[in-house]
């Protein structure tokens, strides 16, 4: 079982972002909660689509004149940077140096959106609860800008979504959501289900692994390999960048959550 095709689509051009080309451009991961700006565009939040992301980069070359696109959008590939790898590496560079890329949760979105705009031909986001209307501002601004909105603690939300206890009924677009989690227990985190084959659940989300550096992060894959279906999630064997148990920083992150969960969107 897998994610709709358009969906598998997003996910796939959020790791090859679609630069006129240069292919392999894998997309970074940002959140916005470390700038804290409000009122912008949801690309310069960490919320923006595969293309939205590829349009804002050609914008903000031509803007600051860094000469890194040109008026057509075709990457100036440098002398020293002649081989494709290094020239999307050198685009990567850019988006980050840029605060370009995504979020957890606007990954998870956007994926959504298509996936259930194919299946169920509904615009899931509109269907979300996101804050009371005595919050009448904020409730007007949800619902003109839903996506901006979203965040990890809405997909939480029993409003939203439901626990699923049982592994063995885990299907694609199912969500693992972690809250208060990392060493100071200051952020969520969530994964997104595109894949069920055998006892793999495999995922997809956007993160930043302390290993990775400046320039590492971005849009990743993993496997949740289910060795015993009656035991927790975190009994189950978790393999990321070939990488498995705390070594793996994915499932590290779950281990210190304060609550760790399966969920499914409430249609």
């Amino acid at each position: 079982m897998k994610l709709s095709p358009s969906a598998l689509k997003t996910i796939h051009d959020y790791f090859n972002l679609p630069f006129i080309g240069v292919s392999g451009v894998r997309c970074p991961y940002f959140n916005n909660a470390r700038l804290g700006q409000r009122g912008q565009l949801k690309v310069l939040i960490g919320k923006g689509t595969p293309e939205e992301i590829v349009e804002e980069a050609k914008i903000v070359s031509i803007q600051y004149r860094a000469n890194v696109f040109d008026k057509n959008g075709v990457f100036n590939a440098h002398v020293d940077h002649p081989a494709q790898h290094e020239q999307a590496e050198c685009i990567r560079q850019f988006l980050v140096d840029n605060n370009l890329g995504v979020d957890c949760s606007g990954f998870v979105t956007n994926v959504l959106q298509k996936h259930f705009q194919e299946t169920k031909g509904i615009d899931f986001v509109k269907k979300l609860f996101v804050t009371s209307k005595k919050n009448f501002l904020r409730w007007i601004i949800s619902r003109l800008r839903p996506v901006e909105q979203i965040s990890v603690a809405v997909y939480a939300n029993n409003k939203n979504t439901s626990v699923i206890n049982d592994l063995k009924t885990v299907q694609p677009g199912d969500l693992v959501v972690a809250l208060k989690t990392g060493p100071n227990k200051n952020y969520n985190h969530i994964l997104l289900v595109e894949e069920i084959d055998g006892n793999k659940i495999k995922y997809a989300h956007a993160r930043t692994w302390s290993s990775e550096g400046k320039y590492g992060h971005g849009v990743s894959q993993g496997t949740i390999t289910i060795t015993n279906p009656k035991k927790g999630l975190l009994e189950q064997v978790w393999e990321e960048k070939n990488k498995t148990g705390e070594d793996n920083e994915t499932y590290l992150e779950a281990k210190q959550a304060e609550v760790l969960e399966i969920r499914r969107i409430k249609l």
